[in-house]
């Protein structure tokens, strides 16, 4: 592994996508640092999952940690919401400064639509995820009018699952409905390594987020993102 002090992100007009750091694959006990570093190496979004066990079968981050990122640190927070019953804490993580929040599709219920609806209203960015073997419901997106799809490329819940490829399928669904202009951002999350971003990218993702498959220590001083950048210079990479 390679620790890289500067991002080839850096240069304008090459046509990456956006990558979203996923903090709880940090060392939560040095994230001001950590993310100092991961500034300098182009990372330009923070992704905090709030996870309950009987969604997911692991845990998450604790809804502090979004205040505490929004007031220590300049990037923004993205949150993705994994709760048996996400309407009792999507006000408050939108509360606590999140710039974007996402819920799974197939907890859509009439109220979290509404409150979705809501709290776009007042700015913040609203998205639904989608699991691997799920299809886009357009009832969903008009229900909701996500301004972002993140499409899971693992079964979500934890850190570390294997990439499931048939997302790529839903990737592409996404990037269709993004060239409609019926949403704004496609974005990828789960097993985002060089040996996968390259297809994501393909497919249509115009966001990655990153997790222990590109950092598998905990920290960002060795790392994964020297090969997922030349993988993403590839001939399978759009130019424009």
């Amino acid at each position: 592994m390679t620790a890289i002090t500067e991002s080839p992100l850096a240069v304008p007009g090459l046509g990456y996508p956006d990558l979203s750091m996923s903090v709880v694959c940090l060392d939560q006990t040095r994230l001001g640092e950590h993310i100092e570093t991961l500034q300098g190496l182009g990372i330009s979004r923070l992704h905090v999952d709030l996870v309950d066990p009987a969604f997911g079968g692991g845990l998450g981050l604790p809804l502090e940690t979004i205040s505490d990122l929004r007031r220590n640190c300049p990037l923004p927070v993205d949150v993705h919401i994994m709760l048996s019953r996400p309407e009792l804490l999507l006000t408050e993580a939108a509360s606590r400064g999140a710039a974007g929040i996402c819920v799974h599709q197939r907890s859509l219920t009439p109220k979290i639509a509404l409150l979705l609806r809501g709290i776009a209203a007042k700015g913040t960015e609203v998205g639904l995820a989608i699991d691997p073997d799920e299809s886009i419901s357009m009832s969903a997106l008009e229900a909701v009018r996500p301004e972002r799809l993140t499409v899971m490329s693992v079964v979500p819940g934890g850190a570390g699952r294997p990439f499931r490829p048939e997302a790529l399928t839903t990737v592409a669904e996404a990037r269709r409905l993004r060239e409609r202009g019926l949403i704004k951002r496609v974005e990828v999350d789960g097993a985002v390594g060089p040996q996968t971003a390259d297809r994501m990218v393909a497919a249509g993702a115009d966001q990655l987020v990153l997790g222990s498959t590109v950092f598998p220590n905990r920290s960002p001083l060795a790392n994964h993102l020297p090969e997922l950048l030349r993988s993403l210079a590839g001939p399978s990479h759009p130019t424009s």
